[in-house]
């Protein structure tokens, strides 16, 4: 299979069923958004891709300098773009506060109906446990997935983000961060901690 018909099924992964997106809005019981399910869906996925699909991405303000953590979220902006993703970027790497800068972020993405949202670099271990729980919670209340990527620490409420991926370009085990956000957006069984990849033609 060519790298361009792997690249287009990816991208067309990323569909939604018109009949889903009702469903969207409501909070799963006990559950995060993008992970309520347990076995394959018995109808399949429409594989025409939707141009429309939009994913959110959150930059990290937390590398050992400002240049670091710019160059890590533009890896994630291109691994996107080179499987034929729409993304929209919020950096927080100049905010005084990050937690703030997200949340905006969060809620701005959810005025532009995306898709799923990642959220780089979540400290919710600290001080600020409370203000990335109300923060992600934005997210849930408008039935949009949220997928930590690189966290420093995790919400203890599982419910508020469907995985937390951990970026290693060179592990073998790594699944393309495209397809891994297409499970999460369908809705499809996945792990709740993943190895993805960002490097060019890693497409598992």
């Amino acid at each position: 299979m060519t790298t361009g018909r792997v690249i287009r099924r990816i991208a067309a992964a990323m569909t939604v069923l018109a009949a889903c997106v009702p469903l969207a809005a409501c909070e799963p019981a006990g559950r995060a958004v993008g992970d309520t399910q347990d076995t394959m869906p018995a109808v399949a996925h429409n594989e025409e891709p939707r141009v429309d699909v939009l994913v959110g991405v959150i930059g990290s303000a937390h590398a050992d300098t400002a240049s670091s953590s710019d160059a890590a979220d533009t890896r994630v902006i291109d691994a996107l773009d080179r499987a034929g993703v729409k993304a929209v970027y919020v950096s927080v790497a100049d905010a005084q506060r990050p937690v703030g800068a997200a949340r905006q972020g969060i809620s701005d993405m959810i005025d532009r109906r995306a898709y799923v949202i990642v959220v780089a670099g979540v400290d919710a271990g600290g001080t600020d446990a409370d203000d990335w729980s109300a923060a992600l919670g934005l997210a849930r209340g408008a039935g949009i997935p949220i997928a930590l990527l690189d966290p420093i620490a995790a919400p203890d409420d599982d419910t508020l983000f469907a995985a937390s991926l951990h970026v290693d370009d060179d592990a073998a085990n790594a699944v393309s961060l495209a397809k891994t956000l297409a499970d999460i957006v369908n809705d499809r069984p996945h792990g709740r901690d993943i190895v993805v990849t960002t490097a060019s033609g890693q497409y598992r």
